[in-house]
This record gives structure tokens, sequence and C-alpha cells, in this order.
């Protein structure tokens, strides 16, 4: 299959994003997995289940502050991102810790917005139908 059509291939910067966007959707994917069982396990008690959620989306956000703080940290030979590069794709090792760094700070913090909004919605309908 031919590179010349994916737009992502032929912009190394927009591939990394993109990678990191997936490898980071698919943990919060997990999360959120976990916290609506637990929501339906509370749904006997709605706004407990609702503060549940809350709490828990609430979490997640920590935890995404603090890998988006140890991002600089981490060598980008050991993250998921890299591992889904092709060979091909690998940026130069001179400034590729720079550049890893930077998309997963971006990334990480782009979520942990995603879910203080979601940790926001799920605490105010708790309050709301108390």
């Amino acid at each position: 299959m031919s590179s010349a059509g994916d737009p992502d291939k032929a912009d190394p910067l927009r591939r990394l994003r993109t990678l990191a966007e997936i490898s980071t959707a698919r943990a919060c994917g997990f999360a959120g997995l976990a916290t609506f069982c637990l929501m339906v396990g509370l749904s006997g008690s709605p706004p407990a289940a609702l503060k549940a959620g809350g709490y828990c989306a609430l979490l997640v956000v920590v935890v995404l502050l603090m890998l988006a703080q140890q991002a600089p940290l981490r060598p980008y030979k050991r993250t998921e991102i890299w591992l889904m590069l092709d060979q091909a794709e690998r940026l130069p090792e001179a400034y590729a810790q720079g550049v890893f760094a930077r998309v997963r700070r971006e990334t990480f913090l782009r979520f942990a917005a995603y879910h203080a909004m979601a940790a926001t919605l799920l605490l105010a309908a708790a309050f709301l139908i108390r």
C-alpha cells in the first residue's frame, strides 16, 4: 500500500500526534469502561452513580496531569508511540526526545481537559438530582 495518499505518512509530526491520540484514547477508554461499570453497579442510586462517575473522571484527570508532567522524563524509545511507528517513520535521535515529549504532553493535557469537563457534568448532575 502506498503512503502517497496518507497525509500522516507525509507529515511525521502529524503522524506522531495521531499515534499519541490513539494510545491515549485507548487508555482513557479502558478507564471509561471501568467507570461505566461502576456507575451501572450503583444505578440503584442515581446520585451516587453520578458522583462516583465524576470522582473517577477526576482521578483520570489527575493521572493524565501527572503523565503530562512526566512526559519529558520518559525515554521516547520506551513509549507506545515509538513501538507503533514503522521503522522508516522513526525520527533521528538528535531531536526525537523533545518532539515525543511535547506531543505526548499536549495529548495528555487535551484528554485531561475532556475528562475535567465530564467530571464537571457528572458532579453537577449528581448535585442537581439530589
